[in-house]
C-alpha cells in the first residue's frame, strides 16, 4: 500500500513560502535602497519601506508614474484595513522577501539579497525569476508584480491619467442648465 499523497494549492505553496522566508531571514539593516528620507510610517517597518521602492525600480521603472512611492503606498494600505485582515500579515511578509538573505540563496545561489543589487542587476534577477521553470521563482515574481500594480491602483494618479475625474475633481451637477 502506497503512502497517501498530500497536494498543496499553489497560492497555499507561495503563501508558506514567503512566510518561510520572512520569518526565517536574516533582513538588511541600513541598506539605502530607496529615497534618502523615509516618511512616518504607520502599518510597515523602514525595511519593508525600502524592499518595496526597491521592486518598484523594477517594475515601474518604465510606468508613466515616476513619483510614485511604493513603500508609501504599502503602508498606506496595510495601516488603512481594519484589523484583523489575513493579508495585511502576508503583505508584510511578502515586503520583507527582497532584503532575505535566505531567499537571496535559496532563490539563486547568491549571497546578495535582491534589495543589495544595482537596479538593473535587480531587473536581469527577477526577469530571470519570470522566465524560471522552478515554481517558487515565478511565483515570487508574480506575486511582487500583481502586489505592485495593485498598489499603483489605489493612486488617485491612475484614474486622472486614465481621464476619470476623482472624488475632489467632480463638477456639480446641473450647474450649466
Amino acid at each position: 500500500m502506497h503512502p497517501p499523497q498530500l497536494t498543496m494549492s499553489r497560492a497555499a505553496f507561495l503563501r508558506g513560502s514567503i512566510k518561510l522566508f520572512a520569518l526565517t531571514s536574516l533582513t538588511m539593516s541600513g541598506v539605502d535602497c530607496g529615497p534618502s528620507s523615509i516618511p512616518s510610517l504607520k502599518g510597515i517597518s523602514a525595511q519593508e519601506y525600502r524592499n518595496m521602492n526597491a521592486v518598484g525600480e523594477v517594475f515601474l521603472a518604465d510606468s508613466p508614474f515616476p513619483d510614485f512611492d511604493l513603500g508609501q503606498a504599502l503602508d498606506d494600505y496595510v495601516f488603512g484595513h481594519p484589523s484583523p485582515l489575513d493579508t495585511k500579515d502576508i503583505v508584510r511578509e511578502l515586503a520583507g522577501a527582497p532584503s532575505s538573505y535566505l531567499a537571496a540563496i535559496v532563490l539563486d545561489g547568491s549571497m546578495t539579497p535582491l534589495v543589495k543589487l544595482s537596479r538593473a542587476d535587480r531587473e536581469a534577477r527577477m526577469l530571470g525569476w519570470k522566465k524560471s521553470d522552478n515554481i517558487m521563482k515565478r511565483g515570487l515574481y508574480n506575486i511582487l508584480r500583481q502586489t505592485t500594480f495593485f498598489l499603483l491602483s489605489s493612486s488617485p494618479a491612475l484614474p486622472r491619467y486614465a481621464g476619470y475625474a476623482i472624488q475632489g475633481d467632480l463638477v456639480p451637477y446641473g450647474g450649466g442648465m
